[in-house]
Order: structure tokens, then sequence, then C-alpha cells
């Protein structure tokens, strides 16, 4: 698509949301508590119902809310690469060469979080506590540090 338009590729990686949440019930969990387990089917069949009425199909996946437990967060990194041109090139149209951008697009993407998941195990300040004892250390007036790319 970006080559039909042709718009620029920027490669792009980001690290750390896991840092917020921390799944607490998944599925099957939620399914082995006589509780949870009615009330993820009640709410299935309803759907079902609505589903079969609006659109004539059947849901062959139970929709079910997993519960989460909030985490101290940490820091979140981001990593965006060096833009790939399309130039709107006609090439691009061609599976052949419509794969061979995707998977050059790809490897950039994930070596950019391979990048970023080891320079955050490098980082110090990873921590809000280290964070905030560097604040109180020296003052807001001092940017935390971060590594360098």
């Amino acid at each position: 698509m970006a080559a039909r338009f042709g718009a620029s590729i920027v490669p792009f990686g980001a690290v750390g949301e896991d840092d917020f949440l921390e799944l607490f019930l998944d599925y099957d969990d939620l399914m082995s508590m006589p509780c949870t387990r009615r009330t993820i089917f009640q709410t299935n069949q309803k759907l079902k119902n609505l589903s079969s009425k609006a659109f004539g199909d059947e849901r062959s996946q139970d929709l079910y809310w997993p519960w989460f437990l909030p985490k101290i967060p940490g820091r979140i990194y981001y990593l965006f690469g060096k833009p790939i041109s399309t130039g709107g090139s006609v090439d691009l149209m061609e599976r052949e060469a419509a794969k061979a951008m995707y998977w050059r697009v790809k490897s950039e993407v994930e070596s950019s979080i391979s990048y970023l998941i080891n320079k955050r195990g490098e980082d110090q300040y990873r921590s809000i506590f280290q964070r905030a004892l560097f604040q109180a250390a020296w003052g807001p007036s001092k940017q935390i540090p971060s590594f360098e790319p």
C-alpha cells in the first residue's frame, strides 16, 4: 500500500509497555471459577444471538475480559529507524518485490526491538524508584540520564 501511494516506511520499535500491567487471570483461570464461567457463558450466548441475527454467522471464540494488576511503571523505549523509500515504485506492486520489502521492514523492526531490549537491561534508571532517588538528589533542573543510542 505504501508503494501504491509513494509513501516512505519508517521502521519503529517500542519496548516497555509490559512494565505497566501484569496479567492476573486469563481465560483458563476465569473459566475455572464457577461465577465468572457463568458470566462469560451468558454474555457470549447473548452475543452469539445478536451476531447470528445481524450477520447470519456464528462466533467461534468466546469474548472475555482478562484481569490485570497494575505494576510500578518502568520506562518505555522507542527507536525510529531510517525511512525506507518506496518511491511509488511499480516494481513493488509485484508479489516478489513486495515480499522482499516486507521482509526488509520486518527485519528492521525486529532488530530495533532486540536493540532496545538489550539497552533496557543496561539502564540503571529503568525503575521509577531509581529515577525518584536521582531527582531527589539532583533536583528537578537536572535531567535523568538515558542511554546513548
